[in-house]
This record gives C-alpha cells, structure tokens and sequence, in this order.
C-alpha cells in the first residue's frame, strides 16, 4: 500500500506553473460536472456506442467528491491548465493520508488524465506534462480474492427453510454463480432473455460495461427451476451484498481467512482475519465461476491453431462468434465434469 503519511507531514503548499498564461481559466469542477451532465451523448472509446455505464457515471461523481475535498483541505482551486506534476503528487499524497486503497489513487488520476484529455479535444489549454501523469494500482502479489469452491456452492444450495427476507437475493446469488455475468447484468435480468431449446436452457445478455452479446447456458436443474418457475424479484445491490453474507454464514462458510474489508468507522479498507462469510461480495459469483471452471473447459481449436486471442482466431477463420454453438460446448462441458 502507499506509504501513510502523517497529518503534520502533508503539505500542500500549491501553486501553479507561471509559464502558461491562460487569460480565462476554466475550474476542473466546472468542467468535470459538464461531463457528468452530458454523459449520454458521450462516446465509449473502444465500442463505438454513445452513453457512458451507471458505473462509469458514478465513478466521475466520485472524483467530484475527492476534488472537492481535496481542494478544500489544501484551500486552493484546481483549473485545466495547472494539473501538472506537483498537482498529481500533492493528490496522491492527500488521497494516502485520507487512507484510500492505492487503487482508488490509481483510479482518481486515471480519470483526472481522461477529463483534461477530453478538455484538451474540446479545444482548453491543458498543462503539457498531465498527458505524463502517472497511475497506478495494487500489487497482484497483495491482492487476495476469495471465491466459493464447488463444495461450498453445494453448502448454500442446500440451505432449507430461506427466510422471506433472503428468499431474492438467495435467488439471485444462485443464478449468478450459474452464470458468472456481473452483478450488472445479473441484478437486471427480466424472463424474456432465457430460452428453451433442445439442447436446455439459454440466457441471452447484452453486457452493461462491455456492450457484448453473449448466450449463456444453464445446466443446474436447480437454477433452471428458479429461472423458469421461481424467478426472482428485484433487489438492490445493497441489499444482495448485505444478503449474501447472511446467506454463506448460514450455510457454515465461517473459515477464518484474511482479506479487507471497509472499517464502518473510518469507512476505508483494513486488512484483517474474519470468517470467510464476511468477506463476500458480489464479485464472489463471477470470480468463482471462473475459477471453478478454469482449465475445466479447454478452448479447443484456438490451441490447436495457436492463436492466444479469439478476436485473432475469428479473424484467421473468417466467421462470426456462434454464440449458441459456445452455450451448447460450455453446457456439454460442465455436464462431463
């Protein structure tokens, strides 16, 4: 993590590059909240569509709240054209002594390069050195992910007696370790996107973040029976992540493991020891389905052709993604393990 600094050790003494004159400064706020306002008409790089994600939006909101407290801890103002070296250290600095995890810090500067970049097209004087602002995030050595084994998937599907208040969201968290889409896409889920066909049962998405199509089938004769004669109600993230720590903790999933969780205090991320129950997240879904399934179910001809990339491999043979054909390999695969 950064290294924390003390509250006498932070200084903040700003101050702006005298070699840009610039006779009508625009404040980064201003300009940042114009963005947010016409965030729908703004197009996503790498998809050619137009409309930034929910989660795209709230992360630009969060920036607004860190420039704000920013600016009002060190009683200076931010504008596009003084974003400069000493501004991106000086962040950094506040954002480790405000004890945000490096890959928050990481993420706040991303986006600070992404607006002044985006300022820059619309034709503002931007500082030359903010193109060279440095991001960053966590060690993958530091990192620790839990997920649910195939054993401990079994524990909660053989819960009994779900109470009313975790009947949905026990639900949901069984479809999305069937699924492993996002919490996104799980949580938004309606009846008319599964399917029947001889072969079983199908779930047609259009991921939020990615904009991709993708088929997904579906074995579990018990999640099968939720989507088809139980299907769920609405919940809210909140509420599922609250839900699905009750759901494990009921289901006996208490080994104590380390990992971090957000100090109700301090509202930052601790490193600590806890029953793995607590440590459960939305994120749990997605990443166990990867890795109960990593290596369990080959991509066949790519390795036999040597491609590492399927966008490579779709190219060289000249045809579309079947997406119906990979539900029907997935389905036949995960039958056999």
């Amino acid at each position: 993590m950064l290294n924390q600094v003390k509250n006498s050790d932070l200084k903040l003494n700003y101050r702006s590059n005298s070699n840009l004159n610039v006779e009508n400064p625009i404040s980064f706020l201003d300009y940042l909240e114009g963005f947010i306002s016409n965030a729908s008409t703004k197009r996503v790089k790498g998809y050619g569509t137009v409309g930034l994600a929910f989660n795209t939006i709230r992360a630009y909101k969060s920036l607004v709240k860190v420039i704000r407290e920013f600016e009002s801890y060190s009683r200076t103002k931010l504008y596009l054209h003084n974003i400069y070296k000493v501004t991106a250290d000086q962040l950094t600095q506040f954002l480790s002594y405000k004890c945000y995890s490096d890959n928050y810090c990481g993420q706040q500067l991303k986006l600070i390069k992404i607006i002044l970049k985006d300022a820059h097209k619309s034709g503002y004087e931007i500082h030359p050195y903010s193109v060279f602002i440095e991001t960053f995030k966590q060690k993958t050595s530091e990192r620790i992910i839990h997920i649910l084994t195939l054993d401990e998937i079994q524990q909660v599907k053989a819960l009994k007696n779900i109470t009313s208040q975790l009947v949905n969201s026990y639900k949901w968290f069984l479809i999305g370790l069937s699924i492993g889409q996002r919490i996104s896409d799980l949580l938004s889920l309606q009846p008319y996107q599964i399917g029947r066909s001889s072969s079983g049962l199908y779930i047609d998405i259009v991921q939020q973040k990615t904009k991709k199509a993708v088929t997904v089938g579906v074995v579990d004769p018990m999640v099968i029976d939720l989507l088809l004669n139980q299907f769920p109600q609405k919940v809210s993230l909140v509420e599922f992540n609250k839900c699905i720590k009750h759901i494990c903790r009921l289901a006996g999933i208490n080994e104590e493991v380390q990992g971090f969780k957000i100090n109700p205090k301090t509202r930052r991320k601790e490193f600590m020891r806890a029953p793995k129950y607590k440590f459960m997240t939305s994120h749990i879904m997605r990443r166990s389905f990867a890795s109960n399934y990593y290596r369990k179910i080959e991509t066949l001809l790519m390795n036999i052709i040597g491609h590492s990339k399927e966008s490579t491999f779709l190219a060289y043979i000249g045809t579309n993604q079947n997406k119906d054909a990979l539900a029907d390999l997935f389905m036949e695969k995960v039958r056999a393990i």
